[in-house]
């Protein structure tokens, strides 16, 4: 008797399932023997792959109920910058929807002396992951309080990225677009603002704050980077506070490795061209060599995710800067 998929089950365990999938291709016995029809295989489920990895929708035509509020938020950052000569705050683009207005603000930390290294962070690409959004507010508040936290970098910070969705608590924005597929195509908003501000700019380490509602541990996503000790010491250091990290974390064919996911150069050219870029392969296409997306596990508890991000960002800060 056949019974009718759960809801969300499909988006939900996609990526497990084409990446059995394509084992089990390569397991094949007559394509072994004959390796340009499994080639031709395995690139006919690659462009299936890459269609599954858009979560594109349709527009929200229902007005939905607010979660949390962008200006109480937005009341925070204002006044941790009035606090610090060493903080600024600028609005780099203004969010237009039907009913909702929101600007796009990147907070800027400039140490006492000219800075040696550049670092960037951004959150809340997804609204229904909030714990990165809270976590660069309080390091905005931090630094405002003790400057000297980074003393020899200079930090620029985007906390929301997607403020309708984060706003309403969830994943896309007001167009049903994810925004962390649209860095090829760019026909969200967001994503040419964030486009703009970053033009020509470039950071020794940029970091994307990130939530995963299936995920049992902590793991982050490294992009074209053949050494993978600076991923290695953040893990190390979220295990040592006791924390699980995930082992089974995929996407499409990668999958984690003791709590990294390195995702190669050829794979991110290949996403560009069939126009699936995330916020993190952009950046490494055109801003840094080093970026990292870090993950934590959403079903955790608030300040046990925030505890994790944070590890995360210092330990990342203090590897590319001292």
């Amino acid at each position: 008797m056949m019974t009718a998929t759960p809801p969300g089950w499909w988006r939900r365990n996609r990526y497990r399932y084409i990446l059995n999938l394509q084992n089990s291709i390569t397991k094949v016995n007559p394509c072994q023997k004959y390796p340009i029809p499994r080639l031709i295989l395995l690139v006919f489920l690659n462009i299936f792959i890459t269609a599954c990895v858009s979560d594109h929708r349709k527009p929200f035509a229902e007005q939905l109920t607010p979660q949390r509020d962008i200006f109480t938020y937005e009341k925070r950052l204002q006044a941790a910058v009035l606090s610090s000569r060493h903080l600024s705050m600028e609005k780099i683009g203004q969010i237009v929807y039907p009913g909702f207005q929101a600007p796009l603000w990147q907070i800027s930390f400039r140490p006492e002396q000219p800075a040696l290294y550049r670092v960037f962070i951004n959150a809340a690409i997804h609204g229904n992951e909030p714990a990165g959004a809270e976590c660069a507010i309080r390091m905005v508040e931090q630094l405002s309080n003790r400057p000297l936290l980074s003393a020899n970098a200079a930090i620029d910070i985007i906390p929301i990225v997607n403020p309708w969705g984060w706003t309403h608590g969830v994943r896309f924005n007001r167009d049903g677009i994810d925004i962390n597929r649209d860095f090829a195509t760019f026909r969200s908003q967001e994503s040419r603002i964030i486009r703009k501000t970053l033009q020509a700019k470039t950071y020794h380490v940029m970091l994307d704050l990130h939530e995963d509602p299936s995920a049992d541990g902590f793991y982050l996503y490294q992009y074209g980077l053949a050494d993978k000790a600076a991923g290695e010491k953040v893990v190390a250091t979220v295990a040592d506070q006791g924390y699980p990290i995930e082992q089974n974390a995929n996407i499409a064919i990668l999958k984690s490795h003791n709590g990294i996911i390195d995702a190669p150069m050829l794979g991110l050219w290949y996403l560009r061209l069939t126009g699936q870029l995330s916020i993190a392969n952009h950046y490494r296409l055109n801003n840094s060599k080093y970026v990292f997306t870090v993950e934590t596990p959403l079903r955790f508890l608030w300040e046990d995710r925030l505890k994790m991000q944070r590890t995360a960002v210092d330990g990342f800060i203090d590897y590319f800067t001292n």
